[in-house]
């Protein structure tokens, strides 16, 4: 069932973890506080940002990540949303020159509710070579312990995704 009956712009982030699941699991989460706007300075997101017409979401997500953290990442398994949250994809059948269907390739999944109407898709990452660099998005970036990300204050659309991403991470097997 799903949150919304009319999908939103599409947005991505990335859960950035020091490693992605495999051997040894991750143990720590890139956490970024947003610098505007000023109802939300401080509280902290997933990065990413806005697809842009004719970009897929990964691609996107790559853009928006080299834009604000000046980081390259590779990407894990996306984070799908919870059947009682998912907002479902503009419809195929919609004609083929609307906005939607035209301009955004790959917008076929699910995605969790994002603020002002927007739906988000979000991919686990890890960083490929530099560390991430602070840039004019956010007021503060760092690694915290997966056990303690729960005690930042988070934005209130990217909580359930952190319950999941945590869930995920510490029984891979469901």
């Amino acid at each position: 069932m799903s949150h919304r009956t009319h999908p939103g712009r599409l947005v991505v982030a990335a859960a950035i973890v020091d490693r992605l699941p495999g051997a040894c699991p991750p143990s720590e989460l890139l956490c970024a506080a947003r610098a505007y706007p000023s109802e939300h300075a401080g509280q902290y997101e997933f990065p990413g940002g806005k697809v842009e017409p004719g970009e897929t979401p990964t691609a996107a997500l790559m853009r928006e990540l080299v834009e604000e953290l000046n980081l390259t990442v590779r990407l894990g398994d996306e984070i799908l949303p919870t059947p009682d949250l998912a907002v479902e994809p503009p419809m195929p059948t919609a004609p083929a020159d609307t906005f939607e269907t035209a301009h955004f390739p790959e917008d076929d999944q699910p995605a969790w509710p994002a603020m002002h109407g927007h739906r988000m898709r979000v991919w686990l990452a890890q960083p490929a070579d530099t560390p991430p660099r602070l840039g004019a998005a956010h007021a503060a970036v760092h690694w915290v312990a997966l056990d303690q990300v729960g005690t930042l204050p988070w934005l209130p659309a990217d909580l359930p995704i952190l319950e999941v991403l945590r869930h995920t991470i510490t029984d891979p097997t469901g």
